[in-house]
């Protein structure tokens, strides 16, 4: 029988990169809670509902301690580079319908293994939905986890002690550099209880595994379950959420503060559905014309919620980028083709904007960024031949690549501003309707909230 190797030195030494750059760089900001409901070396099946392809795989990566292991889609692995780097990530096979009916006795083997690495105390993720989604909207279960799990307690005559960890895995956006990102570990679920049931009724089991597993998931994810209004239930969350939040005078400084109100908000919408469907309906028709409006002129939510834009609001924009251009130009000259490139390729290349957070994520910082700034430090040593010099200009490569997204994103709010405030000043009927449908959509939220 193969044996299981849970640890891999290399795979030790490049984690701190991918910790750091994760969390600290691609992430603006990264709140975790829950880890004090398990400890490390225990028997541990993760189970995160399933938003964003390998970043929601990074999730585990870089906040557990022992190394993790997953299964992917069978159809990955198929070129030899990139089965050495699936199985270097601890990424094994699991096959589906469409992979070909006899290859589905493969899974056998690889749910064995599964059960063989939570016997050697390394930490399983799997992912219970099957396959990712952009919505916020909770699929039902496949029973791959349920049945590992049992197979690999029933493997030690339940004496394995396994423990489920319910995880909610939450991003402010899916594709965008800088955003935020939650991770919320659940209490653990056990099965020991349900020993009996699968031995005499193996589905029964598997159902109601998967019934806990839903349940106490639910709680630490954002769930939209109306697909009708799905679209305008998330813009709620931006145009209305920090607003909701001060009415019902919850805190609002930390993301999970965030988090939990717009639950809260989402709650409430689910009780004006069913007593107000025709205020529901009027709400989404209003939201629905704003997004196309906002799409149309290329605005945020922000936009409209600040306005209006005097011409001393925005001299003092203007003046605040003025100042900081030149530390923009260091910038962009230093880190511009490491987001750039990656950005541009994962758009080329994936219509699916959860694997171009993956692909931009892989190429910029776990791949050209290193090499890059390897050579640029190079370049600095041989043009000025001083260690000290080599040294100050690598301490600034990071900080000026956050430096140049932000002053990017500060750019883009200064040019939709001008246009915002060019557009109203020309009566333009449609930019006059934005203005209208995002007071109307706040009044009627607060005739809700009361």
């Amino acid at each position: 029988m193969e044996k299981i190797k849970t640890f891999s030195l290399l795979y030790e030494i490049l984690r701190p990169w991918i910790n750091f750059t994760y969390k600290n760089i691609f992430y603006r900001r990264t709140e975790v809670r829950g880890r004090e409901n398990f400890k490390s070396g225990e028997a541990l099946v993760f189970a995160p509902n399933h938003q964003n392809a390998l970043m929601d795989a990074l999730v585990f990566v870089t906040t557990l301690k022992k190394q993790p292991f997953f299964l992917s889609r069978a159809d990955l692995f198929v070129k030899k580079p990139v089965i050495r780097f699936l199985n270097f990530i601890h990424m094994m096979p699991v096959y589906r319908m469409r992979d070909g009916f006899d290859n589905l006795q493969k899974n056998q083997e690889v749910f064995e293994k599964c059960a063989r690495v939570l016997r050697a105390g390394a930490p399983l993720c799997l992912f219970p939905e099957g396959n990712h989604n952009a919505q916020r909207y909770f699929r039902p279960l496949k029973k791959g986890l349920a049945r590992i799990a049992f197979e690999a307690e029933n493997s030690t005559d339940f004496a394995l002690n396994l423990k489920i960890i319910p995880t909610g895995i939450d991003y402010s956006h899916y594709d965008n550099v800088r955003g935020r990102l939650t991770v919320s570990y659940g209490d653990p679920i056990t099965i020991d209880d349900l020993k009996d049931t699968y031995r005499t009724d193996p589905q029964a089991a598997l159902k109601e595994l998967n019934n806990r597993i839903r349940k106490n998931i639910e709680p630490h994810m954002i769930e939209i379950p109306w697909l009708d209004i799905h679209d305008s239930v998330m813009d709620l969350r931006q145009i209305y959420g920090a607003r909701f939040r001060k009415l019902r005078n919850l805190p609002g400084k930390k993301l999970f503060d965030k988090f939990e109100g717009d639950k809260e908000m989402i709650r409430l919408i689910g009780r004006k559905r069913e007593e107000d469907p025709e205020g529901i309906v009027w709400l989404n028709d209003q939201v629905t014309e704003y997004r196309g409006l906002m799409k149309k002129y290329n605005f945020r939510h922000h936009i409209p919620a600040n306005a209006p834009y005097g011409p001393g609001k925005l001299l003092v924009n203007t003046l605040w980028l003025a100042l900081g251009f030149p530390f923009h130009l260091y910038s962009l000259i230093n880190n511009y083709h490491l987001f750039r490139i990656p950005a541009f390729l994962s758009r080329k290349l994936f219509k699916d904007p959860q694997f171009r957070a993956t692909v931009a994520y892989v190429l910029s910082m776990a791949v050209m960024m290193p090499i890059s700034y390897g050579i640029q430090i190079l370049i600095i040593g041989l043009i000025f031949k001083s260690w000290w010099i080599c040294l100050a200009y690598l301490i600034t490569l990071l900080p000026s690549g956050v430096y140049m997204l932000h002053y990017m994103f500060w750019n883009r709010k200064w040019r939709s501003r001008i246009r915002y405030a060019w557009h109203t000043s020309r009566r333009n009927p449609e930019v006059l309707r934005i203005g209208e449908l995002h007071r109307g959509i706040l009044s009627q939220m607060d005739n809700w909230v009361g």
